[in-house]
């Protein structure tokens, strides 16, 4: 088991849960009301991301088989992920941006962030792992 958790496949699925709950928590605080993105363009531009990790998470494990995705291995299986992710962390940080004078971030809006950031690693490391070795000579 302690082989599997050291994964980078997953590593990305924890990041994918915790993309979701990071874009369905409070990402903004006014006063004491808090309230989440969803009805905004960055927390449906959240949760693509997430989606995408999740179609990465379901493609690095095999899962959900592809030819085209299968034949450019190892970018699309890293690419899904980390795509996901920088889509995560430019939806949080726009919002992060435009939020108000009277307004204070959410700890949904640092969980997006860190989730991306992590997710960036993770997929780097998939990348990492698939690529193919070069040849000694």
């Amino acid at each position: 088991m302690m082989e599997e958790a050291a994964k980078p496949e997953f590593l990305l699925g924890i990041v994918c849960v915790l993309m979701f709950i990071g874009t369905f928590a409070p990402w903004e605080t006014i006063d004491v009301q808090t309230k989440n993105a969803l009805g905004h363009w960055q927390g449906a531009a959240a949760f693509t991301g997430g989606m995408l990790l999740l179609l990465g998470t379901l493609v690095n494990y095999e899962f959900l088989r592809i030819k085209l995705l299968d034949a450019r291995k190892p970018l699309a299986n890293a690419g899904i992920g980390g795509l996901g992710c920088l889509l995560g962390i430019f939806a949080a940080v726009a919002y992060w941006l435009g939020l108000g004078t009277r307004a204070s971030p959410g700890w949904g809006l640092y969980l997006t962030i860190l989730a991306g950031l992590f997710g960036l690693y993770v997929a780097y490391q998939l990348y990492r792992r698939e690529q193919p070795a070069l040849p000694k000579g």
